[in-house]
């Protein structure tokens, strides 16, 4: 990539401020103009306007209901990109064909995903991915010895939970609402309890002509995949990176400029030199993370054993629970590190409450048993070097989209 490829693609996209996440007080779709949420006329994922709810103020009326369905470009399929720095994900995206992105959809799914009325428990989605608390939890589910997973950037995630039994996020909610432990309601109760609220029946005739799981799935799916991580220091130090092997003496003034403003933008999200000492660490073949956690999501979206509860009397097994495949006794799937910094506590049973304790797990080996991943043994790093890995995870904490939470149908 030569630098003026470099320069009018990513620069442009890092600076477009559409590519960024937006301030609360803007988070109305009226009060965005076009360029904070467009970029090369597509819309970007994580835009405010994709998930700021049907305008208006107070209770969500049906007049306001019936006004948003009647304008036809809530039904058109998004023509949608990422942020610039999920652009290397692109290839990733996973979506079934039948279920393409419409802002009508996606705004149907934030309202089911918060709507504790629809339980039997009074538990919705967000009861246990928290939006303050970046859509995970800081607990582990009772009964089922299990931490909620994230449900941010599940766009490039076709199977789903720890243990990949959900084949993709269309029919994922059917577990959740029937399991006892959770939400605690029969589909049957869950799909009457929709029809008895009128603003939700409007909505699913229009846009699906049926109200039953698949279109809450098809729905709730769609809002999920609007649910992407914005850029982190990381990101920027790593396009300022390849400015800096860009032959740059050739590059116009105009073009210096723009490099200046993504330097001001990276001086707001900084990277520390600890920070930088551990991103080598992370890539190393002598520590191997980048391994499992690779990609522009930090997962390969596999399973794998790394001991973690195998030295329990009763261990969770797993994903073979659902194969019966002996090579996968104990294996979970290998979470994003994007944003872990804050979505305690950590590994599938939330063994561990904080960051350190989970590579001070990693640094010693894990649990040595028969089933445990070849790639996990003993790193032998230093008391500063884990210092350092701890600053590099750190810095791969970005913003969310700001979300209407409260905007229901009555």
């Amino acid at each position: 990539m030569n630098a003026w490829t470099i320069v009018t693609v990513f620069l442009a996209m890092a600076l477009c401020s559409g590519c960024q996440p937006v301030s609360p007080e803007s988070n109305s779709p009226k009060a965005q103009p076009a360029a904070e949420y467009h970029s090369g006329g597509k819309i970007v994922l994580g835009a405010p306007v994709l998930t700021a709810g049907i305008p208006g103020n107070g209770p969500l009326t049906i007049e306001q209901i019936r006004g948003w369905l009647e304008d036809p470009d809530v039904h058109r399929e998004l023509d949608f990109t990422l942020p610039w720095a999920l652009r290397d994900a692109i290839s990733l995206i996973w979506m079934p064909p039948e279920n393409p992105l419409t802002r009508a959809k996606i705004e149907l799914g934030r309202q089911l995903f918060f709507d504790v009325r629809l339980t039997k428990l009074r538990f919705a989605c967000a009861s246990c991915h928290i939006p303050e608390q970046d859509y995970s939890a800081y607990m582990v589910m009772p009964d089922i010895g299990r931490n909620p997973p994230v449900c941010f950037n599940r766009i490039f995630s076709e199977r789903q939970l720890w243990d990949g039994r959900v084949k993709s996020l269309e029919e994922q909610p059917g577990n959740p609402i029937s399991n006892p432990f959770e939400m605690g309601t029969t589909t049957e109760e869950y799909l009457a309890r929709i029809q008895s609220i009128q603003g939700y029946q409007l909505q699913f005739d229009t846009i699906f002509g049926r109200t039953d799981m698949a279109a809450v799935g098809f729905a709730l799916a769609c809002f999920q995949r609007a649910l992407v991580t914005g850029p982190a220091p990381w990101d920027y130090h790593r396009l300022l990176a390849e400015f800096d092997q860009a032959k740059l003496d050739s590059l116009a003034p105009e073009d210096h400029q723009r490099i200046e403003k993504l330097r001001a933008k990276a001086m707001d999200n900084p990277m520390s030199e600890s920070a930088i000492r551990g991103e080598a660490i992370f890539f190393s073949d002598r520590a191997r993370c980048s391994w499992c956690h690779s990609g522009p999501n930090f997962t390969d979206e596999e399973y794998h054993n790394v001991g973690i509860g195998m030295d329990q009397e009763e261990p969770d097994l797993g994903r073979f629970e659902f194969t019966e495949n002996d090579e996968d006794i104990g294996a979970f799937k290998t979470p994003t590190l994007r944003n872990i910094a804050n979505t305690p506590p950590y590994m599938h049973n939330g063994q561990f409450g904080r960051l350190e304790k989970v590579i001070d797990w990693f640094n010693r080996g894990g649990f040595v048993h028969t089933h445990l991943d070849s790639n996990i043994r003993p790193l032998k790093l230093t008391r500063d070097e884990k210092r350092d890995l701890m600053a590099f995870l750190e810095s791969l904490s970005g913003l969310l989209p700001q979300v209407e939470k409260d905007r229901l149908p009555q």
